[in-house]
């Protein structure tokens, strides 16, 4: 995979050619001033009157300057240069002819290199501490990779010697790519190891790699990749080489480690104008695709931003939507498989716009728990359950806690006074987590559920089985109880393997004291088979779907009476 300029790729980005030139031009432009300034200085002397005044010291000037630009040697030569234009040639005193002795001059020249070896060093030294904090500031240092600043400039680079590039049709390519679970070795290892890590990861793509490039660290679990390519078929072959590399294991610390690799694209086309920042953006968004579609590696896709934008649009609109009162709960029933009861409910949050439109709550739920929105959207949960609960006498009820909440100490320690001030006892109402939340930390989520234990909460861990599925959080955590996600109830009816699996999650949480609740219960036939493998509750649409409170009391009511007659 290589490009007909790849070999000057590289040279080109870290020195462009403009860049070449105005070092030239400026170089010459000192080498003029330090020569004219030779010759001035030996005017002024020879015009006051000779080397016998105070006049020859002005020859210093040129002879520290050389240093400051060109270096210790430059400044020797000038030293000399000065010296002997001050020498022998030069008279003691113009006015009587007085020549000078050689010891005279001889002198001077000797007092004009100990200046100039000086002044050289010295701005040698600051030139190399310079250069090295230069270097710095270029790179990571724990990788020693190169950083996010120095990806800005060789991409700017990159970006203009492709311009100027008219006889082949290449492009520059940016390549981001994600370890997704990085933060759980520098949990378990530390940053040292994460960070050696990364290091052979990047060596290796970097080995695999043929055509012209540069590796950086972009962040703490991100490399990215900048080089050439001639069509978008070679760089599909490299992410698959990428791919494979993450797929190896490596040891580190005498410890084989494996780390899940996602990456994201944006090829500049030949003739496409482009800055630094909007590749960047435009690579981190085929990342984003990759992440959210669950694949390996995504390009650049327009659509994708056109989504963004309109959801970022959807999220400013929450807060008003909050203060308009366009949210509201709906209640999805729970019954008790044991007695045929009914056990209560999960609130479930609708959002209907100023047109009575229903938005979906996956258009605007995931972004939104990543925000500092998710707080007074949480808050109103909480109160509009407490507010039903005491208002139409609704059973227990659970709420779903985003990752935020859980890790925000102020929601927590508040939540027994928010919910006893709706004169609601906290036991009606549970917190669902999910495992993303203790993925996140564990050791902080520990005390939060510890915390809403204490003050009388149910917890229960949702969606069990589709993220960081561990029996070890069960065990060491106070929960009350599960809830197996419908994945598992799907294939009920038609795989062994998955029943087999569902009966061992069911014994495995009932050994540790858990309610189970198994939800996406559709069918007869998933009815009698969780029954059967001793689950406690069900939900799903084999009940009913989610209903408005009033809708939800009405359904009760019948349930109730309809279990009375039976």
């Amino acid at each position: 995979m290589t490009s007909p300029n790849a070999s000057d790729f590289w040279s080109d980005t870290e020195t462009p050619f403009a860049d070449r030139r105005r070092s030239l031009v400026r170089r010459l432009g000192h080498l003029v001033s330090i020569i004219s300034l030779l010759a001035v200085s030996s005017l002024v002397v020879y015009t006051t009157g000779g080397t016998g005044f105070a006049y020859p010291y002005v020859m210093l000037l040129p002879i520290i300057l050389s240093a400051a630009w060109f270096g210790l040697l430059a400044s020797v030569c000038c030293a000399v240069t000065g010296g002997l234009l001050l020498g022998p040639f030069m008279p003691l005193d113009v006015a009587q002819g007085t020549q000078q002795s050689v010891e005279n001059w001889s002198a001077r020249i000797a007092f004009f290199l100990l200046i100039s070896v000086f002044t050289g060093w010295l701005f040698q030294n600051l030139r190399k501490a310079n250069q090295k904090h230069v270097n710095a500031l270029r790179h990571d240092l724990e990788t020693g990779l190169r950083n996010q600043s120095a990806l800005k400039q060789d991409l700017k680079g990159a970006l203009a010697t492709a311009s100027r590039d008219d006889t082949h049709k290449t492009s520059v390519v940016l390549i981001l790519v994600r370890m997704q679970d990085l933060w759980e070795i520098t949990e378990a290892m530390g940053a040292d190891a994460s960070g050696a890590l990364m290091k052979s990861r990047a060596d290796r793509i970097a080995g695999s790699m043929t055509p012209a490039h540069q590796i950086y660290r972009f962040s703490t679990s991100e490399l990215a990749i900048l080089f050439v390519a001639e069509a978008a078929s070679e760089v599909r072959a490299l992410s698959e080489s990428i791919r494979e590399i993450g797929e190896e294991e490596v040891l580190i610390n005498e410890v084989p480690l494996r780390v899940q690799l996602v990456a994201g694209c944006y090829l500049v086309e030949n003739g496409t104008t482009a800055d630094p920042d909007t590749v960047i953006k435009r690579a981190r968004t085929g990342l984003f695709a990759a992440v959210t579609a669950n694949v390996f590696f995504k390009f650049y896709d327009p659509k994708s931003d056109q989504q963004t934008a309109a959801r970022v649009k959807l999220i400013a609109k929450v807060r008003s939507g909050l203060e308009k009162n366009q949210f509201e709960l709906f209640y999805q029933p729970k019954i008790c498989l044991k007695t045929g009861h009914h056990a209560g409910s999960e609130a479930l949050l609708r959002w209907f716009d100023a047109d009575d439109n229903l938005i979906l709550p996956g258009l605007f739920m995931p972004k939104l728990e990543s925000t500092s929105l998710i707080d007074p959207v949480t808050r109103f949960v909480i109160a509009r359950a407490c507010r039903d609960i005491k208002s139409h006498g609704l059973a227990a009820s659970s709420i779903n806690f985003a990752v935020k909440n859980l890790m925000d100490p102020g929601l927590i320690s508040q939540m027994d006074s928010m919910v006893s001030s709706y004169g609601v006892d906290p036991g009606l109402l549970e917190i669902e987590i999910t495992e993303g939340a203790l993925i996140q930390d564990p050791v902080k989520a520990r005390h939060s559920v510890e915390s809403l234990r204490n003050q009388g909460f149910k917890v229960s861990l949702d969606d069990f089985g589709t993220g960081y599925s561990s029996f070890q959080y069960l065990s060491n955590l106070p929960l009350t109880g599960l809830k197996i996600d419908r994945a598992f109830v799907t294939p009920l009816q038609t795989s062994a393997d998955a029943r087999t699996v569902l009966r061992s999650m069911i014994r495995m949480a009932h050994a540790l004291d858990l309610e189970v609740t198994v939800e996406g219960v559709e069918t007869r036939e998933q009815w009698d088979i969780v029954s059967d493998f001793g689950a406690d509750l069900v939900q799903g649409y084999r009940i009913a779907r989610p209903l408005p409170v009033l809708d939800y009391v009405k359904w009760s009511n019948e349930y109730l009476l309809k279990a009375k007659i039976t």
